[in-house]
């Protein structure tokens, strides 16, 4: 009996003790997104979504995060086109503050990309793969009154025509997603 009192007191009591706050935000800001292993040209982009911050304790929260990123890359190739990738994309977001009572704070985590639409096959591209995982890294900057400054760099891992879904292909034959992105954030306080 005591195996199972002594475990249900314990949780009972980090339970009721914890101070988990939850905040919904929206957020949009500018990507400046390319594919790797081409010769294309940076393309300028926006995406714009909606959050929701887990704050479980002072130097971590969780933020699940749904939103619209435009990307792809700028083709030389025929005259300079724009070849148009738009995503939805599921991300979540673990963000670290070292420092106590400020904001800056450290983000990592993985997106899960879901392809809307794209331009390539009317500018002589195959179709492109209608996925994409990606991992990304930044740091970013939360003010008191619920604004933040956020810059992050993402990286797919499926390439952009899928060749490594079914296949094994290197890293350095890899055409990928690479995302620069910068904006802010608004989280509600209710």
């Amino acid at each position: 009996m005591k195996k199972i009192i002594v475990p249900i007191i314990i949780f009972s009591f980090f339970f009721t003790n914890a101070q988990i706050k939850f905040k919904p935000g929206i957020k949009a800001g500018l990507n400046s997104a390319n594919i790797t292993n081409t010769d294309f040209d940076a393309k300028t982009d926006f995406y714009i979504g909606a959050f929701t911050t887990i704050k479980f304790v002072d130097f971590y929260s969780l933020q699940p995060e749904i939103f619209y990123s435009g990307q792809g890359a700028k083709s030389n190739f025929s005259g300079e086109n724009d070849l148009e990738l738009k995503y939805f994309t599921l991300a979540i977001a673990n963000k670290f503050f070292p420092f106590k009572d400020m904001g800056l704070h450290a983000i990592v985590g993985p997106s899960f990309d879901f392809k809307v639409s794209d331009n390539f096959s009317s500018n002589g591209f195959e179709d492109p793969e209608g996925f994409d995982f990606g991992l990304f890294v930044g740091v970013g900057y939360e003010l008191p009154f619920g604004l933040s400054v956020e810059a992050r760099y993402k990286q797919g891992i499926v390439d952009v025509f899928g060749r490594n879904v079914n296949d094994t292909i290197s890293f350095d034959e890899l055409l990928a997603n690479k995302v620069v992105q910068i904006g802010v954030t608004y989280q509600f306080d209710f």
